[in-house]
């Protein structure tokens, strides 16, 4: 049905990587989380090792939230920039499909869930080959994680266009 399953088998990540480098572009997808969902979606990643899977920007896919308060985010929220920039109000649930949207144009990322905007942020750090250090212009590979053992999620609707230089 063109639905990717993606579950983490016993204490391994799992990642599905695009064999294209992506730099500046549009991205829209559907996710669910069927249960405590902790994934991402990987971009601008540099070439993975077996110890560094996947390193670079992720936008963060986790339902969680605390206090009862969806503006409180658990574990920075779905359409964070993980350890960057906290979602602004968590719009997902776990066991409901959801659309996420994610626009990087060089420094400057915008996400959205169900239209929603919860991340608008411009990336100054200085320079650096690994996004999770600094800055990375370059292209890269994107990749769908499957975080630990309790990720079970599906994707489906997967749509990318690059933006013009």
């Amino acid at each position: 049905d063109g639905t990717i399953h993606g579950m983490a088998i016993s204490k391994a990540y799992g990642y599905l990587k695009t064999n294209k480098n992506y730099k500046d572009f549009h991205l829209s997808l559907q996710f669910k989380c069927e249960g405590d969902g902790n994934s991402g979606v990987f971009f601008r990643a540099m070439p993975g090792t077996e110890t560094n899977p996947s390193d670079g920007y992720e936008f963060q896919i986790q339902s969680g939230f605390k206090h009862d308060d969806r503006n409180q985010p658990a574990d920075f929220g779905t359409g964070a920039i993980f350890r960057r920039v906290a979602a602004r109000r968590v719009i997902s649930s776990d066991r409901e499909w959801f659309t996420a949207t994610l626009v990087a144009d060089g420094p400057h990322f915008s996400t959205w869930v169900d239209g929603v905007q919860v991340v608008d942020w411009t990336d100054d750090r200085a320079p650096h080959e690994n996004p999770r250090q600094g800055l990375r212009l370059e292209a890269g590979r994107l990749s769908l994680q499957a975080h630990d053992p309790t990720t079970d999620l599906q994707f489906r609707k997967i749509r990318i266009a690059d933006l013009p230089e």
